[in-house]
């Protein structure tokens, strides 16, 4: 018997971790506060927004057998990701890691609870993967690099050796980390981008070789 799963979030990213764990777990629904949201996916149903969460998960079989969980929000809310992570672990639901079947994981690896590898990415020797992170698509993390906890690495980009990768930091599609380079709290590195220096706090790079182009926040 499949275990049960519920996910937050029901946009693109949640999209995405269907295709990933529809096999592995039976999908109760979808939670999200969008009203918007669409009602249902591939027959997986919106359960409400957090209100309509918080009385579902009041239910006797549910607090007698909690089902596992994972935050499907996707680069650029990585704050948001880690709260709602903590605050639905509070209910008693079981985190889960969700990796790909093509990705590849080194056996030395550490991956955090609530955190996503999607297909083809690459997670090398002595990597640390904090709480609720993002490897996307086709990304690449090279050996002993650091991503700390809400951290995004998107489709195809490319952290070489000994990257460090700060809380909440976004690194967008295609962009190239260089070695030993530090990337911010909160910063973000462009699309493309070509990151050769540090990159301080809560600011946005962008272009080859990469430049500040403003602040974050």
């Amino acid at each position: 018997m499949q275990p049960e799963l519920i996910v937050w979030g029901g946009t693109g990213n949640f999209k995405v971790l269907c295709e990933l764990l529809g096999k592995q777990y039976r999908i109760l629904g979808y939670f999200d506060n969008d009203p918007n949201i669409a009602a249902e996916y591939r027959g997986i149903p919106h359960l409400g927004n957090w209100d309509a969460f918080a009385q579902w998960v009041r239910q006797p079989h549910i607090a007698a057998q909690p089902p596992h969980f994972i935050v499907s929000i996707g680069p650029g809310h990585g704050g948001v990701r880690r709260q709602l992570h903590e605050q639905i672990r509070a209910y008693g639901l079981l985190p889960l890691v969700a990796i790909h079947s093509t990705a590849f994981v080194a056996d030395n690896a550490e991956v955090g609870e609530g955190s996503q590898i999607y297909a083809n990415a690459t997670v090398c020797v002595d990597v640390r993967i904090g709480r609720c992170c993002l490897v996307n698509t086709r990304a690449s993390i090279d050996h002993e690099c650091v991503l700390e906890d809400g951290a995004s690495v998107g489709p195809g980009a490319v952290l070489a050796g000994l990257v460090h990768v700060g809380e909440n930091a976004d690194i967008y599609t295609g962009a190239v980390v260089l070695p030993r380079v530090r990337i911010g709290a909160g910063a973000v590195v462009g699309a493309g981008a070509v990151v050769r220096h540090d990159v301080p706090n809560n600011t946005v790079v962008v272009g080859n070789p990469a430049r500040v182009l403003k602040a974050r926040y």
